[in-house]
């Protein structure tokens, strides 16, 4: 279902598209193809919105913002924010693979 939906939000090249949570219910190879067709909505200039608590839901943002309690907590690139708000951001970086969590 989550293949069927995003297949629909890439439908006629938009401008935007605005993902919430979507690699829930998906294995690791559902969620490779996902990171696959963002890499490819990115590359034809489509500005991609990730709403996302799963690290490997994040693996191919640019940018992050951290919100906590509704307010911003961080803000800026996906490596600084990361090191910044995570002890453990090394581990996160090294375990994902092309797309998804080895």
């Amino acid at each position: 279902m989550q293949r069927v939906a995003l297949a629909r939000a890439m439908y006629d090249n938009p401008v935007i598209v605005i993902l919430d949570e979507p690699n829930s219910n998906l294995d690791n190879d559902g969620s490779v193809a996902l990171n696959q067709a963002i890499r490819s909505l990115k590359e034809n200039g489509t500005s991609v919105l990730i709403m996302a608590h799963r690290p490997a839901a994040i693996q191919e943002c640019d940018m992050l913002l951290v919100i906590d309690g509704g307010t911003r907590a961080a803000f800026g690139p996906k490596d600084q924010v990361m090191r910044d708000m995570l002890t453990n951001h090394e581990e996160l970086r090294k375990s994902a693979g092309m797309g998804g969590v080895q």
